[in-house]
């Protein structure tokens, strides 16, 4: 009788997270269309910004207009680098040379779906949704967390705003769900359903270094404590393997088609100047992503670092043990702790590739970091040790990190000199950080108004970011 009650509790939880997916999504579509209409457009939207408009001349001038939002066809939903996910759906690689910067299996499954580009945004939606799905139930724990809570949590991450990638025809959706089946399979004692999600992981977008580095770096620490090598290698290799056949595989698919087979880090290298420097400032050309990108380093990479620090100390002097722990024997716990430290490391990773191998161009940090598998690993797995957190030791915490965060928003040149709706990337991902750590402290109602309030906000900023894709404004990612 207890074992049916929790599967009927599971069922609703279920079936009402597929309702938020579905309400989230439409409740974007509704406000989107709403600001295609001049008279809620000039109403609303035109008073605090602008739109863009590029330059049909010359491509490189992009001006300030007051337009309502663009209109969704074909050629709009095909823009930045969804152009070369198309090209290789209909023509492989042999279309442009620059295709080889994106890995194949995107554009596959694109290709085998029959899915238009009108749809395709919807279809990645759905994936997205699916992984968070799978994401929440293994890591947001149930046993500390209410019903309602965990709802809250779920919607808000449905509505940050860098998951805008997820609306549109890019390999981040494929991404999160190989990810989260790879996970899926570790926690039901299943190594091939890690394995192959694993491999197609690896086969979707070139991530291959930071993840096998976080890998390498996971287990060193453990071997510091069990000192047996043969465990060591073993466990390495059963998570190294995977990742690396699917780099090969697509590596293999560039040399039979090119000829070369570093075809990719030849096309990253002279088409987007993708190399090793040490950056003299930083800087970032997207206005709407300056704004995320800085809560993303003060709130998310900063933070990973102390924990990770925190968490590394503790193993290194805790007693020495010759348990040999690992993340293929089903033990659910280790996989979950496993998994949260790797996404802190992740973190670190991106952050480290983004400031040497981009010329200390912040431009894309946020959708690396957010819009990925790990953040929303950490933001469920976090969440109930989040709460836990005495409000005046937050407040002092978070008052001193949003004035650092501040003076970088302010103080760093940019396209936009002033504070304005532009930086809404920031104060939306800064009110759900509130808001997160409020519920605590909320009634139902409450909880639930507020939501209403933190989730509009977050999607008008989400659907206006969408409309500078289709305008092919400045890009955000």
């Amino acid at each position: 009788m207890r074992l049916l009650s929790k599967e009927n509790i599971l069922n609703k939880e279920l079936l009402m997270k597929v309702t938020l997916i579905i309400i989230v999504f439409c409740s974007t579509f509704l406000i989107f269309k709403a600001l295609q209409k001049p008279v809620i457009y000039n109403s609303t939207l035109k008073n605090v910004t602008y739109t863009y408009s590029r330059d049909s001349v010359n491509n490189s001038i992009v001006w300030k207009v007051d337009k309502p939002y663009y209109y969704i066809d074909s050629h709009n939903s095909c823009r930045w680098d969804a152009v070369g996910y198309f090209h290789i759906r209909d023509n492989y690689y042999n279309k442009n040379d620059a295709d080889y910067a994106f890995f194949p299996l995107f554009p596959f499954v694109w290709k085998i779906s029959g899915i238009g580009i009108l749809f395709i945004g919807l279809f990645n939606y759905l994936l997205f949704g699916i992984s968070i799905t799978i994401f929440s139930f293994l890591f947001l724990k149930n046993v500390t967390t209410s019903l309602t809570e965990r709802l809250c949590v779920f919607t808000v991450s449905l509505t940050l705003p860098p998951i805008v990638i997820y609306y549109i025809p890019y390999a981040d959706a494929l991404l999160t769900l190989t990810f989260a089946l790879a996970v899926f399979g570790l926690i039901k004692n299943n190594y091939w359903l890690f394995f192959i999600s694993i491999l197609l992981f690896a086969m979707t977008r070139p991530i291959f270094a930071i993840v096998g580095i976080s890998f390498i770096i996971m287990d060193v620490l453990y071997f510091i404590k069990h000192k047996n090598s043969r465990h060591f290698f073993k466990e390495l290799s059963l998570k190294l393997i995977p990742l690396v056949m699917g780099t090969l595989i697509v590596f293999f698919m560039f040399y039979l088609n090119s000829g070369s087979f570093m075809k990719y880090f030849e096309c990253v290298n002279k088409y987007w100047n993708t190399h090793f420097s040490i950056p003299d400032k930083i800087m970032d050309w997207s206005i709407e992503s300056f704004g995320m990108n800085v809560f993303t380093i003060f709130f998310i990479i900063l933070p990973s670092a102390i924990l990770f620090i925190n968490y590394f100390w503790s193993e290194i002097h805790s007693d020495k043990t010759t348990e040999l722990q690992s993340i293929f024997n089903g033990n659910t716990d280790f996989v979950k702790t496993y998994f949260f430290n790797n996404a802190l490391i992740y973190f670190w990773g991106v952050f480290l590739y983004v400031v040497f191998f981009q010329a200390g161009s912040l431009n894309g940090l946020s959708r690396y970091i957010i819009a990925s598998p790990f953040f929303f690993i950490f933001l469920f797995y976090f969440y109930p040790n989040f709460k836990k957190i005495k409000l005046n030791k937050f407040a002092i915490i978070f008052i001193f990190i949003t004035v650092a965060s501040f003076m970088m928003l302010v103080n760093q040149p940019k396209l936009d000199p002033e504070i304005n709706f532009n930086d809404s990337g920031f104060f939306t991902l800064l009110i759900s950080l509130i808001y997160l750590f409020l519920l605590r402290f909320m009634n139902t109602i409450l909880k639930v108004s507020l939501l209403f309030i933190v989730a509009i906000y977050n999607i008008i900023w989400i659907t206006y970011l969408y409309n500078a894709y289709l305008c092919n404004g400045w890009i955000f990612t």
